[in-house]
């Protein structure tokens, strides 16, 4: 039989083990965190998630012991909340969490505002780092919160946890030196902009890729986007909020030519311009032996939907054109010379928040909430 004390042992090597791969990945570099890192057991704050087809993997069943310990020790995300049979809540990848925390630029005593619990395990991190004082952490679910609350306090940290939409962020610590998102934002919320410093910032997946902001007045506030893609769940504003859109009828009929390839729909440069620019995609794919795209289905919450095939010929229904918008934005990435993220800004007033690429003047989109 596992006791308490043989289970931390052993989730302390396979922990050290993993933050030597952060490091030697060159995701873990501040000593700082990697000190926070080496001494938060994500096992605690990681009891049991489930696996692509819905089981419940946890520590307390001998026969699933073995599959969570190891997974809770390998830098990938784990889904850890489901509703009605959705994952509305995950534990992000620790190469994930490394890259935002230090991009985050804390410096000892800044009083930081999460956005999106989750388990506590991020939490957990900033609050080792910058003292449970300092950290507000707020989920929309009592489910999600209460939980995250006793992890946290098994961890040793008691930082306000707080249930309510993150959205609002938490005006009674306010103001914060940095706030931090860690689920995917439509657009800024005015109400994190408000409650942040004078120099404050943001760090938040905004479509697929993290953009720093920092604020620039009282409703203002500018930044830049970091290289490389950043895939979270969407922040949920309440309890029903976080399902997928179910995938309208397919289009029938013949289908026609398409200058997309299958492959764009699997270049990351291209999927962050399609979420700023036609966001709120949902996708399946059909897969090769290698795994490579040969065909697609992308809808959108309003019925719209195309159907890629396999023959390279696309057919469409519903109130839009979807392909035909996909289509363009493929213009405009190509015409850029295939962008990156990091090529890409956003400037938040008061009445508008814009994306734009190469300069705040150079061609822009609109986000909306």
């Amino acid at each position: 039989m596992t006791t308490e004390t043989d289970l931390d042992q052993e989730a302390a090597q396979r922990r050290a083990t993993l933050v030597q791969i952060l490091v030697d990945a060159g995701d873990l570099t501040d000593p700082a965190w990697r000190d926070a890192f080496e001494k938060v057991a994500r096992h605690t704050c990681v009891p049991y998630f489930y696996d692509h087809t819905g089981r419940k993997i946890t520590g307390d069943d001998p026969e699933t012991r073995e599959q969570w310990l190891s997974a809770v020790h390998e830098n990938r995300p784990l889904v850890t909340h489901r509703t009605d049979g959705t994952a509305t809540s995950s534990s992000s990848q620790p190469s994930m969490m490394a890259t935002m925390l230090e991009a985050l630029q804390v410096d000892d005593g800044m009083r930081v505002l999460e956005v999106g619990a989750g388990t506590g395990y991020n939490a957990a991190l900033l609050a080792h780092r910058l003292g449970d004082e300092n950290i507000v952490t707020i989920d929309v679910s009592a489910e999600i919160t209460q939980p995250a609350r006793e992890r946290l306090a098994a961890t040793g940290h008691n930082p306000l946890v707080v249930t309510g939409d993150g959205s609002f962020g938490w005006p009674g610590k306010a103001p914060y030196d940095r706030i931090i998102a860690t689920c995917q934002l439509p657009a800024v919320p005015l109400a994190l902009v408000r409650q942040l410093t004078e120099d404050g910032l943001i760090l938040a997946p905004l479509g697929n890729a993290l953009a720093r902001i920092r604020r620039t007045g009282e409703r203002t506030a500018e930044g830049a986007f970091l290289p490389g893609g950043a895939f979270f769940m969407p922040l949920r504003r309440g309890l029903s909020d976080g399902q997928p859109a179910m995938r309208p009828a397919l289009p029938t009929g013949d289908g026609r030519p398409t200058h997309v390839p299958a492959a764009a729909i699997a270049n990351n440069d291209f999927r962050f311009l399609l979420s700023i620019a036609v966001p709120h995609l949902t996708w399946q794919y059909d897969l090769d032996d290698n795994r490579k795209p040969t065909g697609a289905r992308v809808w959108t919450p309003d019925g719209s939907i195309a159907s890629l095939r396999a023959d390279g010929t696309v057919a469409e229904a519903g109130p839009r054109a979807l392909w035909t918008e996909l289509e363009r934005e493929y213009d405009t990435f190509l015409g850029a010379h295939e962008p990156g993220p990091d090529r890409y800004g956003v400037t938040i007033s008061e009445d508008t928040q814009r994306v734009w690429l190469d300069a705040p003047d150079g061609q822009g989109w609109s986000l909306t909430p």
